[in-house]
């Protein structure tokens, strides 16, 4: 007899309309993502597939400590997206953009009084260094990123 568990597929919130954002869309279903949308109205035709979408950066309301956002905004309302990004329970926070860019977006945000310790889960910038140039490479980069923060220790649990 063979048993195969079905586990609920990870979700995957894309906050933004940037060429990033576009191309980490296309490429999430792929690899098993159940992919929300969070941008604007005029935006949201730039996106053909997608579960769920928002208008906007206000989240779903959800508990589950296993979603993964990425903002990727590219200076349209970077602030909005991040600080609901934060304020989320994911697990995990990628933003692209630079290290300066998000320095700045955190010193405001913690001038807010949102906790320093809300901003832990936050990668920035998104992605793992493979020398990423393109869109489509960065988008790579990044669910490379998700994925090895969402396997860790998996591989090795699987040996025993």
């Amino acid at each position: 007899m063979f048993v195969e568990p079905m586990l609920p597929r990870p979700a995957l919130i894309v906050m933004g309309a940037s060429p990033v954002a576009v191309a980490l869309a296309e490429l999430a279903p792929r690899f098993g993502f159940q992919l929300t949308i969070c941008a604007a109205a005029e935006d949201q035709h730039l996106f053909a597939e997608a579960d769920s979408r928002f208008e906007g950066f206000t989240l779903p309301p959800s508990n589950e400590k296993q979603d993964f956002i990425v903002v990727s905004t590219q200076g349209r309302d970077d602030e909005a997206a991040l600080k609901a990004a934060i304020l989320s329970n994911a697990a995990h926070i990628g933003f692209v953009g630079s290290r300066r860019k998000i320095a700045a977006i955190t010193e405001t945000l913690m001038a807010e009084g949102i906790p320093v310790e809300r901003f832990a889960r936050v990668k920035g910038p998104a992605g793992l260094d493979i020398g990423a140039i393109t869109a489509d490479e960065i988008a790579l980069s990044i669910i490379a990123e998700i994925i090895a923060w969402r396997r860790q220790g998996e591989r090795t649990s699987m040996k025993t």
